[in-house]
């Protein structure tokens, strides 16, 4: 009994890794992170430029097809980066030489910036999972819950 117990535990190993293996060649295969023309980002994404980027010039544009979804990274030639979901709709903004657009930074982030830290911009932001994270000159990283809480502080 212990021998079939032994080879059965042996078989579910092996069909373990197979599967894991399969998996990361899946994804691998599947990344597709190519350049694409501005034209082709979607009509949400293209709007987003227009309106908060209006003055700067694409250096360029890259889709990133995985088995998740479709991600679109936008660069400009000053170097802020914009990341956007796969219906446009914008998850990240970096702009590393330049403050974000306060058109586009919630009221509540940006005002507890204004009070605890009175001589930072925000440089960064990002959406995801709910929360919102901000970079702010300095260093400092301030994560907000989806209500504008501040929930931590990273240097």
């Amino acid at each position: 009994m212990r021998k079939s117990m032994k080879r059965v535990a042996i078989a579910f190993c092996a069909c373990v890794v197979c599967a894991t293996s399969a998996l990361a060649a899946t994804c691998c295969i599947a990344d597709d992170d190519r350049p694409i023309k501005y034209d082709e980002l979607p009509a949400e994404a293209k709007s987003f430029v227009a309106k908060h980027f209006a003055k700067e010039e694409v250096s360029h544009v890259t889709l990133d097809n995985d088995l998740i979804g479709k991600e679109y990274t936008l660069v400009f030639l000053s170097g802020t980066k914009v990341e956007f979901d796969g219906d446009g709709t914008w998850k990240e903004v970096d702009c590393r030489y330049s403050n974000v657009p306060e058109a586009i930074v919630p009221a509540a982030i940006a005002t507890y910036v204004k009070e605890h830290y009175p001589n930072n911009k925000i440089t960064e932001l990002k959406r995801e999972h709910g929360n919102w994270e901000a970079k702010i000159t300095g260093g400092l990283e301030l994560t907000f819950n989806s209500s504008y809480k501040l929930i931590d502080i990273d240097d």
